[in-house]
Formats: structure tokens, C-alpha cells, sequence
């Protein structure tokens, strides 16, 4: 196992600061403008050999067929036809135009805090019924009961008010509502994105638990899978200086996340929540 540069703990010990991780995005986005061939940025999942087949992908997507595999598994028993979608952390933007062109939604909107990211997403990728805007999950601009379902993948442990969250997804969604996340936790009780706050602020919040899966074999499986391609992809698209970095960020086997998976320090896990009880002062 490689020990961390001084770049990457440096790296690291920003990433905590949500300022740093707003300017990082927005770099990205400015840095990698030209490479609309990237459109995903999560771990990505491989299903077991009994696990249903996957939907079929345009053979433009395929390179990054794991993480469209994720948002499969994860919206998997959720109706989407003819619904309201609401995306928390558009990102490249692949997954809400994954779920807008595959699911039939009535409307998708992906949310991202990065107005660089949004501004790319929509230049690239908005269509009729697919928009992209640059907003807080902390603090959305839509109307309460706004949307069916909220899709959060690898957002929350970018979120450090927990409680905020869930209360602010409860009021946009409507009763009967689904929120589904899918993301890495820490065991360590004093992180910031500690399974036990998590679990914690849930437990307190309008959400009743549908599903609660543990994907950790799977996300390793697809890290170790996919690895190859995307440090080959980091070298020739990186500058040398930074590739390390890099590396340890863009879900490789060298990145803390899937060593934090390997040794045990973190668990991925998928989460269904439907939103059935009333919000105070308001009738369910």
C-alpha cells in the first residue's frame, strides 16, 4: 500500500473545508470544459452474476458503464415515469441525463453547488425537460412539494449540517416522496460524514426507511474493475505534478476512498426513504 504524498495529506486536510471543495469544483469543471466524453464521477457498482441485467446503455456510454450501473441499482424499485426528479450534485451531469433519457421522468432538474459545473451541464446537456442549476442542498430554491423523487449520489458526505439536509429534502419533496442516496460513510464517530451522524439525523428525520443496503462489495468490485482506465485516463489528461492527487480523488484503488473501504475504516451503502410523515405544521 502507498504512503500519501505531502500534495495529497495537504489535499486532504482541504478537502474539510467547504469553501475548498467549492473552488475545486469549479476548477474542475474550468479545467476539463473540452472533455464531454466524462460525464461520470462516481465509484461506480458491479452487481453480482445473480443480480437482473442492467439496462442497456448507447454505446457512447459505455466507457463508464459502473457508474450508470450505480444509478440503476439505486432507483431500481422507484417508479420514475411521468415523474418530478430533482438531482442533488449534477456533477458531470451523465447521471440526471441518464435517468432523463432512460426512466421517461416528467421533468429532471440536477442541482450543484459548482456554478461552473451547472453552466457546463447546461450548455452541454439540457433538454426539454432536463435543466441544470447552480444551488445548495442545504438551501433549494423550489417550492415546498415540489418533486416526487430526490436522487443524491456521493453528495451527503460533501454536507456537514445532516439534519438541514433531510429537513430540506422533506420539505421540497411530496408526501409519499422518495429520497435516495447512495454514498460512503465513515465508521469513525468524529467524522465529519460518520455513518452514526448520518444514521443519527435520519432516525430524527420525516423519512421512513424503505431499504437499507450495504453496497461495499460491489463499489470495491467496480473500483478494482474500472481502476485501470481511469489512471490511464488521469495520465494522459493530468498534469504530471498533480496526477497523484488525481489519482487518490477520481475512485482508483488508490484513492482514501476505496482504502478506507479495504481496510474497514468505511462502508458504501444505498439507502431508500420515503417521506411520509407530516412536517410540523403541516398536514401529511
Amino acid at each position: 500500500m502507498k504512503t500519501p504524498t505531502a500534495l495529497q495529506k495537504v489535499f486532504s486536510r482541504l478537502w474539510r473545508q467547504p469553501g475548498f471543495r467549492r473552488l475545486f469544483y469549479n476548477g474542475l469543471g474550468l479545467a476539463f470544459r473540452g472533455r464531454r466524453d466524462w460525464q461520470m464521477m462516481n465509484c461506480g457498482y458491479l452487481a453480482p452474476q445473480s443480480a437482473p441485467a442492467s439496462i442497456p446503455l448507447p454505446p457512447e456510454w459505455k466507457a463508464e458503464h459502473l457508474s450508470y450501473a450505480l444509478y440503476a441499482h439505486l432507483v431500481r424499485e422507484t417508479p420514475l415515469a411521468g415523474k418530478e426528479i430533482l438531482e442533488l450534485g449534477a456533477g458531470r451531469g451523465g447521471g440526471a441525463r441518464y435517468v432523463h433519457r432512460m426512466y421517461a421522468p416528467r421533468r429532471v432538474v440536477a442541482a450543484d453547488y459548482a456554478a461552473q459545473t451547472t453552466r457546463w451541464c447546461r450548455r452541454n446537456f439540457s433538454a426539454p425537460g432536463l435543466d441544470f442549476i447552480t444551488a445548495d442542498a442545504c438551501a433549494l430554491p423550489f417550492p415546498d412539494s415540489a418533486f416526487d423523487v430526490l436522487i443524491g449520489v456521493e453528495v451527503t458526505h460533501c454536507l456537514p449540517d445532516k439534519a438541514r439536509f433531510f429537513a430540506e429534502a422533506a420539505r421540497v419533496l411530496r408526501p409519499g416522496g422518495r429520497l435516495l442516496i447512495a454514498d460512503f460513510f465513515y465508521r469513525r464517530p468524529d467524522a465529519m460524514h460518520a455513518l452514526g451522524k448520518f444514521e443519527a439525523a435520519l432516525a430524527a428525520a420525516p423519512f421512513t426507511i424503505e431499504i437499507d443496503e450495504d453496497l461495499t462489495p460491489g463499489v470495491m468490485a467496480a473500483m478494482e474493475t474500472d481502476s485501470v482506465r481511469r489512471i490511464a485516463d488521469i495520465t494522459r489528461s493530468v498534469p504530471k505534478p498533480l496526477q497523484n492527487v488525481a489519482r487518490s480523488f477520481a475512485s482508483t484503488t488508490e484513492s482514501g476512498t476505496y482504502l478506507g473501504l479495504a481496510n474497514g475504516r468505511a462502508v458504501y451503502r444505498r439507502y431508500v426513504l420515503t417521506r411520509t410523515k407530516a412536517r410540523a405544521g403541516v398536514a401529511p
